[in-house]
């Protein structure tokens, strides 16, 4: 927010908090917790299965045709999250890449080998990708990317090696649950927390710096919460909230190994 008006600084937004958990439980390889903060005025689908690309389950951006997380009917994953404070030199939008992985043939490494000579075309971005046998990380602030051994994983807007109050917190919150534990209303209460962690005087900085971001022109519009089962099964539901973060709508899928849907659902809220 600046100071005379205590709005939203548009170059100073975030975008996205993602907990991976990964190879960690016994039945479901790859967990996932996400919410995604946005502007309330951009255009935005909530999950589903793209019209042009039905092979492709999640929100949509309308402004470029990406998304920030989705899932392939056959099991790959995918998710970005913007780089604060990194310039935006790039002109594609970060939210293609989610979609090229989906619709790409290649495993993650050979993916993110073929992306890295063009990685600075793209606006600033942190990079998750699964093809349901290795998990992946890219970036396009440092040369390289990496294969994430068995672990767990939050991704911010700063790169996976770095940390600040906020990932901090998030990772040991991630680190209490195992197991059982691991149910999605753990997660997505975890992704409910408000706590500040900065000690910034600045209003938006104190505003961003909580997990659950609540304000009334920007802020957190959803939440995911995804389950890959080690027998090919998946499963996601996407929280969706309207301005000041008032409740709208879960959306829920069940998609078999063979990627058909088991079980869809649309629970409107009241809030």
């Amino acid at each position: 927010m600046t100071a005379e008006t205590g709005k939203p600084n548009a170059n100073k937004k975030t975008m996205c908090l993602i907990f991976l958990s990964w190879q960690q439980d016994s039945t479901r390889p790859l967990i996932v917790a996400a919410n995604r903060d946005e502007f309330f005025a951009r255009p935005t689908l909530a999950a589903h299965f793209w019209h042009d690309q039905p092979e492709i389950l999640g929100g949509r951006d309308q402004e470029y045709g990406g998304s920030w997380l989705a899932i392939q009917r056959n099991g790959r994953f995918a998710a970005v999250t913007n780089l604060r404070e990194v310039p935006a030199e790039g002109e594609r939008s970060r939210g293609q890449l989610v979609q090229d992985f989906l619709l790409s043939q290649q495993d993650s490494a050979a993916f993110l080998a073929e992306l890295e000579p063009e990685k600075n075309d793209y606006r600033p971005f942190n990079l998750a990708v699964c093809d349901g046998h290795t998990l992946a990380y890219s970036n396009n602030i440092a040369a390289g990317f990496k294969t994430l051994e068995r672990g767990q994983y939050v991704l911010g807007n700063i790169a996976l090696t770095q940390q600040n109050p906020k990932t901090q917190l998030a990772q040991r919150d991630l680190a209490k649950l195992s197991g059982s534990t691991y149910s999605r209303e753990a997660l997505f209460s975890m992704l409910m927390d408000d706590t500040i962690t900065t000690q910034s005087e600045d209003d938006f900085d104190r505003v961003l710096s909580t997990r659950f971001v609540r304000s009334p022109e920007y802020g957190t519009r959803s939440s995911c919460v995804v389950f890959q089962h080690r027998d090919g099964r998946q499963e996601f539901w996407e929280r969706n909230y309207g301005n000041e973060q008032r409740p709208l709508a879960t959306h829920y899928f069940s998609l078999s190994e063979g990627g058909e849907i088991i079980a869809e659902a649309i629970t409107k809220e009241d809030g």
